[in-house]
């Protein structure tokens, strides 16, 4: 299936200004998102619940799946879309649908306060409607998008959670290092973040490691250092990290997870590559988001295995709002 888009129309002035390879949309286009939100509503689901919207995605695509040769369903995949789109501007101050014109074909995308970085959220769903999903893949998505989107706000955007997709950055930058952040954290938040990185890895490369979300805080009078973890549904599992650090006092603290990065979904090239995933911060201060990519175990089809490994080196993905 090709990627879901809306007919396109000319460009339009609107109220936000957007960089080259971004425009608002035309009312045209913003009734067509707005026909598909009711297509959506009308599964009866609770939209503002990632929870509910994943569940949604992974079952109605699991029935489509069941019966081959089934015409796929354009207009729920797009509604869906959407949906996942709408729940990542609800979390980003400033964030807003605009129409993305760079690349293969125009698309609506999810632009950040600026207009320098976009989520494709009607893209992401068609890719994963066709290579199938779990439940917890939209909270997952969601998170990951709204801290990329919220990494470059001068301001510190309120709470939200965090995790993995297909996410463009149009103009600017990946960044370096922790100092190139628009809030740079301490040496302790940076330290346990990447403290915190090296266990989540060895978990990840670990044969049958529990890869659970867990969480580790630093300063609690109530807790030690010892890492937390959270099983049960991914998302939700993340969520009672995030709540659980908030209940312990500590100074500093660092949740992490396992998902996948933004663009690995659509590079062809990274099939079985993971990625372990860090956010650290002080209280009150913006948390840094750091993550490294992994390879999945492998099968060469000879009887032989390829263990897991890393790839590459730690990354700087961005930071978003206080984890205490």
């Amino acid at each position: 299936m090709t990627e879901v888009r809306p007919a396109l129309s000319h460009p339009a002035s609107g109220a936000h200004a957007t960089v080259p390879g971004v425009r608002p949309l035309t009312a045209g286009e913003a009734g067509h998102l707005d026909r598909a939100r009711a297509h959506l509503r009308a599964s009866g689901a609770d939209l503002s619940d990632t929870a509910a919207v994943g569940v949604l995605l992974h079952s109605a695509r699991t029935r489509w799946a069941a019966t081959p040769g089934t015409p796929v369903p354009a207009a729920m995949v797009m509604a869906l879309g959407v949906g996942v789109g709408d729940l990542v501007v609800s979390r980003v101050p400033g964030a807003r649908w605009a129409l993305r014109t760079a690349g293969e074909a125009p698309t609506p995308a999810v632009v950040s306060a600026s207009g320098d970085d976009a989520a494709l959220p009607l893209a992401d769903v068609a890719g994963r409607w066709r290579t199938g999903c779990t439940p917890q893949w939209v909270a997952e998505y969601v998170t990951a998008a709204s801290a990329h989107l919220s990494s470059g706000l001068p301001d510190v955007p309120s709470p939200r959670s965090r995790g993995t997709e297909s996410v463009t950055t149009p103009s600017r930058a990946t960044y370096r290092t922790p100092a190139d952040l628009p809030h740079p954290p301490s040496p302790a938040v940076q330290d346990i973040a990447l403290g915190v990185l090296d266990q989540a890895l060895e978990v990840a490369l670990a044969p049958g490691g529990p890869v659970t979300p867990f969480a580790v805080v630093d300063g609690s009078p109530v807790q030690g250092h010892d890492p937390r973890r959270f099983g049960g549904d991914s998302a939700q599992a993340l969520q009672a990290a995030r709540a659980w650090v908030r209940t312990t006092g500590a100074t500093r603290a660092a949740v992490a997870w396992f998902g996948r990065l933004p663009g690995d979904d659509a590079d062809p090239a990274s099939v079985g590559r993971r990625a372990v995933l860090v956010e650290a911060s002080d209280v009150g201060a913006p948390s840094l988001v750091v993550a490294h990519r992994y390879s999945a175990p492998t099968s060469e089809g000879t009887g032989r295995s390829r263990p897991a490994r890393p790839l590459g080196q730690p990354l700087v993905l961005g930071q978003g709002a206080p984890l205490l």
